[in-house]
Parts: C-alpha cells; structure tokens; sequence
C-alpha cells in the first residue's frame, strides 16, 4: 500500500517506521528530522529495537493519490493538516486521524466524509532527536470509522496488525475518543507541571488524587455529552494507562521541556467547555488549563 505519515513526529515516525517494511511509506516532517532518517534511517529504542527506512518528505507535492494517509499532526494544527493532505485523497483513499484531543472527528468528517477513519493509540514514545524515538509501550490502536464505514477500518486494521501494531476494530470509536481525551487530561497536564515521567502519579498520593478529581470532571462532561467513556471506573483505566507507561514522559510534558505548544486547550480546555456548557462543575480541569497555559 502506498501510505503518507503526515506530521512525522513521535507518534507519526514510530507508526510510519512500523509500516514501512511491508509497505511504500512516506514520513512528512520538519526538514531537520527529515535529512535524519533519509541519511540513516529512523532508530526506534526501547521495547522495540530497530532501524526502519522510510522515505521522508518535508511536502506532499508530486505524492499522487494514497491507499492511506495518516495525520498524526498536533491537534491545534488539524485543519491545515487536512487541507495539505486534501490532494493525496482519492474517493478509495483512508484518511485517518490518530491524534489527541477533542474536535479532530468533527474536522475530518467536514473533510472527508465516509472516508475518515479514526485511530486511537495506547502507547508511550518519546522523540529523542532528529531520526530517533524510544518506545517505552504499545498496547493497541482501536480503529473505528464514524460513518458505518466498518470495511475500510476492519481494513486498516489488518494493514496495522499486519505491521506488528495490535489493532482493535471498534463500532465505537466516539467513546473510545472520549476516554482517550479523558485519560490524557487526567495525566499529562499533571506530569508537565511537576516535570515528572507518568509514574509519578502511581508514586505521589497527592498526585494520584488530582488526577482522580480530573478524570471525575471529565467523565461527568462526557456523560453530559451523551457519551459513556466506559463500562467501568473510567479511573481504573487511568491507572492501568499510567503503569504501563510509568517510565514515560508525556507528550504534553515534551512539548513543554522543548518549549513547544501544548494541546492543553484541546484536552482539558475541550472538556471545559463541554462540562461547563452543560452545567458541569469543571473546576479542577480549569486550573490544571490554566497552569499549563501559564507555562507558555
């Protein structure tokens, strides 16, 4: 298959450098990043081991038509991203948003219709420099389309596991959205704030308590949406995310220590604004947005 990464950064590089032995893989990416792995290969550390060879891009122009486009961009810089990747999209073409955050469903289903498909991720990776991440934990990627198209995700599924990415096909990808949105603020604001690897919530009682109050808030917002985040205590699931990535530095916290934009705004601002619109008390997601966005 012909597969184009665009935003070829950790999560991007990783999934991208997975696919590429078995088929034609484009990493799109910053120029630095870019001359890296087309003059060495990208480096994959930690539970995997590996040198993958993708080619890798700084544009699109001249790629043609793709059987997949990954957009694995920030979620803050979506709406450009799919209208870079607008000419790689055929009428037969995946379009896959495997982001963080709330509204890139709504902006891919605007773009592209029955041929969105979304991907969530359960993995913990780090970039460590131009053409070199660390993975430190892949548990699956639930893959669901939002529009009944389940043919093209039970595909995309078998082109990840194919790979050596466990993939899980979902009906319900929208919930699994919502969690991952609810996990993530209930953890990274928490671990860019104390400069800390995700264990430090398992180790510091203090820490593990906000980040139940967090996760609370946002299940209720969730719920007020008219979406379940899951069957259970949806703070089990965040404690089962943090012990497999204790070792883990968020992707939040890397883009703080790098002096970069964080995605605080589509993770607990997004939940924000849902609870508050519809009388949820917030209170604990709106500090830990404050204070990250303080960090700017």
């Amino acid at each position: 298959m012909r597969i184009t990464v665009f935003g070829a950064g950790a999560v991007g590089s990783l999934l991208g450098g997975m696919l590429s032995p078995a088929h034609d893989v484009v990493l799109v990416g910053r120029r630095e990043h870019v001359d890296a792995v087309n003059a060495k290969g990208l480096r994959v550390r930690g539970t995997v081991e590996a040198t993958y060879r993708p080619e890798a891009r700084e544009a699109v122009d001249g790629l043609g038509t793709q059987d997949v486009v990954l957009i694995t961009v920030k979620a803050y810089d979506t709406g450009n991203a799919v209208r870079e990747v607008a000419p790689l999209v055929g009428p037969h073409t995946m379009a896959v948003s495997v982001q963080n955050g709330l509204g890139n469903v709504e902006i891919m289903e605007r773009a592209f219709g029955p041929r969105a498909i979304i991907a969530v991720p359960v993995l913990g990776v780090t970039y460590l420099g131009p053409g070199e991440v660390r993975l430190s934990g892949l548990k699956e990627v639930a893959v669901g389309s939002t529009s009944g198209q389940h043919g093209m995700a039970i595909e995309l599924g078998r082109v990840l596991s194919g790979s050596g990415i466990p993939a899980r096909v979902t009906a319900q990808v929208r919930q699994e959205v919502w969690l991952k949105a609810v996990v993530n603020a209930s953890v990274n604001p928490i671990t860019a704030l104390v400069r800390k690897e995700n264990g430090c919530i398992l180790r510091q009682n203090e820490l593990r308590e906000l980040s139940r109050a967090a996760c609370a808030e946002g299940a209720r917002a969730a719920g007020a949406c008219g979406v379940v985040p899951c069957a259970g205590d949806p703070f089990e699931k965040v404690m089962e995310v943090v012990r497999a990535t204790a070792g883990n530095r968020s992707s939040m916290l890397q883009d703080v220590e790098r002096g970069k934009r964080t995605e605080i705004d589509e993770i607990n601002g997004a939940l924000v604004r849902a609870g508050e619109e519809r009388g949820v008390n917030m209170t604990v997601n709106r500090t830990l947005w404050s204070l990250v966005r303080s960090l700017r």
